[in-house]
């Protein structure tokens, strides 16, 4: 094979690769990220209430509790009749908030690549109307935004999001606290939550078709000069 083919089929190598990478799926890596598998794959320090089912609906009053459940309405007589975030008819985390400051509501440890580009996100529901929670997210102990505070509308799931970056980091322990300490309300729920690396940047596909003819071209050029 000639030195201008060899040229010819690396340029065109680079751009498959190149192309290759930047439409590539990122993959999650929370485990049990939408609670499908009830208290697994995750920590809290609330109190885990296995069953709470009605008529026992006291079981879920105290604060500082949680569940995995379908529907809140299922679990606590003055909470409304709402689905999870991803199907409607699946799981969430439900949360009754706790008086005491600083304690985990959620935290998990996962494997991560050192100098990535990540984005971490979450969504939640009010469960009551009365004063919303503020939930505060982190990452190896760093605060990743202001308190995604929840509105007082119940059902109604948002969306948190925020970038990050490992460094040198190869494990990411995310943790999740509510910074309401309010009795009266201050409940939630938690869903669907997902660790994202971010596809590698790459030229954009007029500057990849320039870097592929400027190799052709250049190949070319070293041909025309041996004949």
């Amino acid at each position: 094979m000639t030195r201008p083919r060899r040229l010819t089929i690396a340029a065109a190598t680079l751009v498959a690769i190149a192309f290759g990478a930047g439409f590539a799926d990122a993959d999650p890596i929370i485990p049990n990220a939408s609670f499908s598998l009830g208290y697994s794959g995750f920590t809290s320090s609330y109190t885990y209430l296995s069953s709470p089912t009605l008529p026992n609906d006291e079981l879920m009053y105290p604060e500082g509790a949680f569940t995995v459940g379908a529907n809140p309405s299922q679990v606590h007589s003055l909470w409304p009749n709402f689905g999870d975030h991803t199907t409607g008819d699946g799981s969430m985390m439900i949360v009754n908030g706790n008086r005491a400051a600083d304690v985990m509501v959620w935290s998990a440890t996962v494997l991560v690549t050192p100098d990535t580009h990540y984005d971490f996100s979450a969504w939640a529901a009010s469960i009551y109307p009365e004063s919303p929670s503020g939930l505060a997210f982190s990452i190896n102990g760093s605060l990743l935004a202001a308190p995604f505070v929840q509105p007082s509308t119940t059902g109604l799931w948002r969306q948190f999001t925020s970038g990050w970056y490992s460094g040198t980091s190869t494990t990411a322990t995310l943790s999740l606290v509510d910074w309401n300490t309010e009795w009266n309300g201050n409940d939630f729920a938690l869903d669907d939550i997902a660790l994202e690396a971010r596809p590698p940047v790459v030229p954009e596909p007029a500057s990849l078709l320039l870097f592929g003819s400027g190799l052709a071209a250049l190949a070319g050029v070293r041909k025309n000069r041996k004949e």
